[in-house]
C-alpha cells in the first residue's frame, strides 16, 4: 500500500484551515474540526507504517531464510582469506 499524498495533503490543509479559523474565530467547533482532520492524516501515515513493518520483516525472514541454506564459506564477509 503506498500513501495517498493527495489524500494526506488535502486532510493537512483542512486541519491547517479549520484551525486558522478557529483561531479567527474562537470557535471551539473549528478547533475539533481540525483535531479530526490531523488524526485522519495520522492514520494514513500508521497505516504506511504498518505496512513498511510487515515488508521489512518478511524481507528479513527471506534473508535469513535464504542466509541458513547457503554454506557459510559461501558468504563473502563470513569466508576466511588465507
Amino acid at each position: 500500500m503506498a500513501l495517498d499524498h493527495a489524500e494526506f495533503d488535502r486532510l493537512l490543509t483542512q486541519a491547517q484551515s479549520c484551525a486558522q479559523r478557529a483561531a479567527d474565530e474562537n470557535d471551539p467547533l473549528l478547533y475539533k474540526d481540525a483535531f479530526e482532520f490531523s488524526l485522519q492524516a495520522m492514520r494514513l501515515l500508521a497505516e504506511e507504517s504498518g505496512a513498511w513493518r510487515q515488508m521489512v520483516a518478511r524481507a528479513t525472514e527471506e534473508f535469513e531464510g535464504d542466509e541458513a541454506s547457503e554454506p557459510v564459506a559461501s558468504l563473502p564477509w563470513r569466508a576466511v582469506q588465507p
